[in-house]
C-alpha cells in the first residue's frame, strides 16, 4: 500500500548559492517531479550544515525523516567539495534507527565540466559505496558533463527518474543513456571554452598573455 506523506531530502553539495548553482537546478528538476507526485521535501545546503554543531544536527534529523536522500554536487578536480565530503562522514557515522524503520534511498547527480559525463565514473562508485556503508538503499547515480547542462533530452531523463522513483521501480537503462550522450559536439564546446577564457582573461586585463609559458625550459 502506497504511502500518504513520502519525503525526499535534497541535499546540496555545491559550494555556490542555491540561486546560481547548476547542481541545485537539477537536483530540483527531481524535486519537483516528486512533489508534482504528492511528496514532501526537505532542503539542505551542506556547506552550511556543516559550519556549525546545530546545523550538523538539523542534517542528521533530517536525514532520519527522509524516504530518500536527493543529493546533487559539481566534480572539482575529481573530488566533490570538501564540505560535501564531511556531511556524508557524518551522515555515515550517525547512529542507525533500531525500529526496523526501512531506510532512506539514495540518489545521486553528479555534474563535471568536461564534456564527458564518463568523468564521474569513480565518483559515482565512491557514492554507491558511501550508501552501502550509512546503511542507505542505493538507487542511482546520474552523471552529466558539460557542466551539467539542461537540454530537453536531460529533462525526458529525469522525468524518467521521477517516475521511477514515485513508484519504487528500477531506474530504466534510457536514463543513462539519456544523460550519457554528450549534449554537443566536442569541437562546439572546444570553441565555447576557449571564448569563456578570452573573456574572462580580457576583463581581468591579461589578455594578451594567454600563451605565455612561464615554466617551459
Amino acid at each position: 500500500m502506497r504511502k500518504t506523506s513520502e519525503r525526499v531530502l535534497f541535499l546540496l553539495g555545491s559550494p555556490k548559492d542555491p540561486d546560481r548553482s547548476n547542481a541545485a537546478r537539477l537536483g530540483g528538476l527531481v524535486v519537483d517531479g516528486l512533489e508534482d507526485c504528492g511528496w514532501e521535501s526537505e532542503f539542505v545546503h551542506l556547506h552550511r550544515a556543516v559550519s556549525s554543531e546545530e546545523g550538523t544536527a538539523a542534517l542528521l534529523r533530517a536525514v532520519g525523516r527522509s524516504d530518500v536522500m536527493l543529493f546533487s554536487a559539481p566534480l572539482s578536480v575529481d573530488s566533490l567539495p570538501a564540505p560535501a565530503i564531511r556531511a556524508l562522514e557524518l551522515i555515515a557515522a550517525r547512529p542507525r534507527p533500531a525500529d526496523g524503520r526501512r531506510p532512506p534511498r539514495f540518489v545521486s547527480i553528479v555534474h563535471c565540466g568536461f564534456l564527458e559525463p564518463s568523468q564521474n565514473d569513480t565518483c559515482q562508485r565512491i557514492l554507491s559505496r558511501f550508501a552501502d556503508q550509512a546503511g542507505l538503499e542505493w538507487v542511482a547515480g546520474v552523471s552529466l558533463g558539460a557542466g551539467g547542462r539542461i537540454t530537453k533530452r536531460i529533462r525526458q531523463a529525469f522525468e524518467l527518474l521521477v517516475d521511477a522513483i514515485d513508484l519504487e521501480l528500477l531506474v530504466p537503462d534510457t536514463v543513462d543513456r539519456l544523460t550519457r550522450k554528450p549534449v554537443m559536439p566536442r569541437w562546439l564546446y572546444i570553441w565555447g571554452g576557449n571564448a569563456m577564457w578570452k573573456r574572462w582573461a580580457e576583463r581581468n586585463g591579461v589578455k594578451e598573455r594567454l600563451k605565455e609559458r612561464p615554466y617551459l625550459r
